[in-house]
């Protein structure tokens, strides 16, 4: 069975602690990360802070096989050191057809003012290499990189396999629904499609194997970018709370996140594209300070926001609140599918 993991605001919603979490909670055979590395996840384990570019979130289950799809994009100097700091040499499996992006890729894409300026692209060559892959020019591929050589296979013909054989497959997305160039909010999009059925074909897997596909929300929106934000929050200090306790702060970018209130309609309309079948919510700590049970909760604006949470549980196909990070460590949710 499938399980899939969408952003569903403007990204940066903590999709890799849902991964991390689910992969070891649900022991996921494998995880696949799909997308390139100006989308960082970031993962809290044992004391120590991980800010992932390349590898999925779900290395910190030591079980879990770790998936580099032909829709994912690498770094190869970022890649190489992420596996050796995170030592999983032995359970990395990248697809033949994962683009290597080079060097003349990211400088074309640094001194492309509408790439960087407008657009407000955190300039790692995703675009240009996404650019020369649509117009058929020559690519770096995996499979062309000497350095990683030990680690290519068939990821369609391998995950298809182990699909018959009952293995629980973990699909990490990148992120968010916003950003999704079509459906998002044009020109200020990445430069791919940023939903469940994306995600899916970039893998290599049919739809008939999905089993959930999670809508990672949190209390309000944040963008490094530019584009539209709802009822943005300009006041310095009301913002220290969010770049500070929230850690708004890009991970790839190192930009402060700009912070708006929570957006009901791309919510719902994410939820729709989607397909979500589940909710989780992640920076609810602050809302409301640390609880056992979501029967605690007590605080107004904790309380009004899970209200919003039961309306969009309305929204077909009737997603279910299923998990509640209150804090940066991976163990630190409520999980409500119990």
């Amino acid at each position: 069975m499938v399980d899939i993991i969408v952003g569903a605001q403007g990204g940066d919603e903590g999709k890799g602690k849902i991964a991390a979490y689910l992969a070891l909670k649900d022991k996921a055979d494998y995880c696949v990360k799909v997308g390139g590395p100006n989308a960082g996840h970031t993962v809290f384990l044992n004391g120590k802070i991980y800010p992932l570019k390349s590898i999925p979130a779900g290395f910190v289950n030591p079980k879990t096989k770790l998936i580099l799809a032909a829709g994912s994009y690498v770094i190869l100097e970022w890649l190489l050191n992420e596996i050796k700091e995170t030592q999983t040499e032995n359970r990395i499996i990248i697809d033949p057809n994962c683009v290597v992006i080079t060097e003349e890729q990211r400088n074309a894409e640094r001194k492309n003012p509408h790439l960087m300026n407008t657009i407000g692209s955190v300039g790692t060559g995703l675009g240009m290499a996404i650019k020369d892959r649509i117009e058929r020019k020559k690519i770096l591929f995996a499979k062309d990189v000497k350095e990683l050589s030990c680690f290519i296979k068939s990821v369609p013909e391998l995950l298809n396999k182990e699909i018959s054989r009952s293995k629980k497959i973990l699909i990490e997305g990148t992120q968010g629904f916003k950003l999704s160039l079509l459906h998002g909010e044009y020109p200020f999009v990445t430069s791919r499609d940023t939903t469940a059925s994306t995600f899916l074909a970039e893998v290599g897997l049919g739809p008939k194997y999905v089993g959930d596909i999670y809508a990672i929300l949190k209390p309000y929106v944040s963008r490094v970018g530019p584009g539209p934000l709802e009822k943005e929050i300009t006041d310095e200090k009301e913002l220290e709370k969010y770049h500070t306790q929230g850690r708004e702060v890009g991970s790839v970018s190192k930009r402060l996140r700009r912070i708006g209130e929570f957006e009901y309609e791309t919510a719902k309309k994410a939820i729709m594209i989607n397909s979500a079948t589940k909710i989780a919510v992640t920076h609810f700590d602050l809302l409301s300070p640390r609880i056992k049970k979501i029967l605690e909760v007590k605080e107004k604006k904790a309380i009004n926001f899970l209200k919003i949470l039961n309306k969009l549980s309305k929204v077909y196909p009737y997603p279910k609140l299923a998990l509640i990070s209150q804090g940066p460590n991976t163990e630190d949710i409520i999980d409500l599918r119990k």
